[in-house]
């Protein structure tokens, strides 16, 4: 039953630099439970994060997260190919990554094929990302992590060393909770929190049959390196995916990076810092960005993004903001973790007391918020994987190249360290 809603030296050196690892997990969560609510207790309050080391991204790892990241967007476009859709893989690979922790046999196998590392590494790869990220007035990207639980021992009897792996890795507080009108409320204040209020409310409901929620939330703010100034932002027509058109503010900018294959153009503007990127891709004309994105392989996007040209860029980007969310089960069953939400093994997550009842996933809700405009963007984005226990059924001469985003696109916030798209999707109608 779902609830209703909704190369590589330069990888080495930066993970150098990045990856001082000790106790990965010390990130994230600082507030306490009490300023959430007053009916759920931490359990973290009794588990230290013990000192675990980080693993720096190599190719065979950013490969994987932009298979991933690609399969998760074109399964999800292709059932909203003329509306904007916008997925942080970055945060439905941490929910994903904190839950296979409790996975073991066929359940443990097929998740690890989808997330594309073993678990025991992606632990480590995901820390190291988390420690990497940046933080400063201008530029910043944060993530953290909980998992909530029924406060019912007569139910359900979480293992400890699930919860200790996750706050070792992920820094996830674990609250135990009596999963009422209480438990609904705080869950939601902690997302709104950790989403700097652009996520107001991931959770609509808790159904009789939900024990468990593992939670992610990814916030990102940052400034244009170069700012756009009152005179480069002019009113044109946008033809939008039903081929209406729509008046939109078009930024236009000179940008130094360029993309182009057989099927695209596009171009990458900084952020401040040059820690994070905004990236478009322009498909050629008639070829819709669902249809571009099912002409990718995995291989071939990381090429595109980790080798861009360097060139005269006259840009052209529309403001626009818009929010989206989906439930990604069925998405994630296509891409092969069927077992997962049926007739799943999570027997190193917890126990239920009755031994005719399956822990499965019973839904991985996604809920996203970007705003493009002048001076930069914002961005947020909440997981939560829902686990249910099967109580209910469930100037000089210069060559310029012109890529001017007035038709559909395909948009992505990089790391530019790893080239990984933290945030990726697709802009029908700004």
């Amino acid at each position: 039953m779902k609830p209703t809603l909704t190369k590589t030296g330069l990888l080495a050196v930066a993970a150098s630099l990045l990856c001082n690892l000790t106790a990965c997990g010390n990130l994230g969560n600082s507030q306490s439970v009490s300023t959430i609510t007053a009916h759920a207790t931490n359990l973290n309050e009794g588990i230290t994060p013990q000192s675990v080391s980080g693993k720096a991204p190599d190719d065979a790892f950013l490969t994987a997260q932009t298979a991933f990241a690609l399969n998760l967007l074109t399964q999800t476009a292709s059932a909203n190919e003329n509306g904007n859709l916008l997925l942080s893989p970055y945060s439905v690979m941490q929910a994903l990554a904190m839950t296979a922790n409790g996975a073991d046999g066929n359940t443990l196998k097929e998740m690890e094929q989808v997330l594309g590392t073993n678990i025991a590494d992606l632990n480590e790869y995901l820390c190291t990302l988390r420690n990497a990220q940046q933080n400063t007035p201008d530029s910043k990207l944060l993530t953290a992590n909980s998992i909530w639980f029924r406060d019912d021992k007569e139910r359900i009897e979480v293992l400890p060393e699930f919860l200790q792996t996750n706050a070792n890795y992920y820094a996830a507080d674990a609250y135990a909770a009596p999963f009422d009108s209480s438990t609904l409320q705080a869950v939601n204040n902690w997302v709104s929190q950790r989403t700097d209020n652009m996520i107001p409310q991931l959770l609509n409901e808790i159904k009789p049959d939900e024990v468990m929620y593992l939670i992610n939330a990814v916030t990102f703010d940052a400034k244009w390196a170069t700012k756009y100034a009152p005179e480069d932002i002019m009113e044109r027509n946008f033809t939008c995916a039903d081929h209406t058109a729509k008046k939109v503010q078009m930024m236009y900018s000179e940008e130094g990076w360029y993309y182009e294959t057989e099927h695209l153009t596009g171009f990458k503007k900084d952020y401040l810092g040059g820690k994070y990127s905004f990236a478009a891709l322009l498909p050629e004309e008639g070829l819709s960005p669902a249809e571009l994105l099912q002409t990718m392989s995995a291989e071939e996007l990381t090429a595109l993004l980790q080798n861009p040209q360097s060139a005269h860029v006259q840009a052209g980007l529309p403001q626009f903001t818009f929010d989206y969310n989906t439930e990604l089960s069925n998405t994630l069953i296509n891409m092969g973790m069927g077992s997962a939400f049926e007739g799943a093994d999570f027997s190193r997550m917890a126990k239920l007391k009755d031994p005719n009842q399956t822990l499965q996933i019973g839904a991985v809700i996604h809920k996203t918020h970007i705003e493009v405009d002048a001076d930069g963007t914002k961005a947020a984005a909440a997981t939560a994987v829902v686990m249910t226990d099967g109580c209910e059924a469930i100037e000089d001469e210069i060559e310029y190249k012109y890529v001017i985003l007035d038709r559909p696109f395909v948009c992505m916030i990089l790391d530019n360290e790893t080239n990984l798209p933290v945030f990726f999707g697709t802009v029908c109608e700004p």
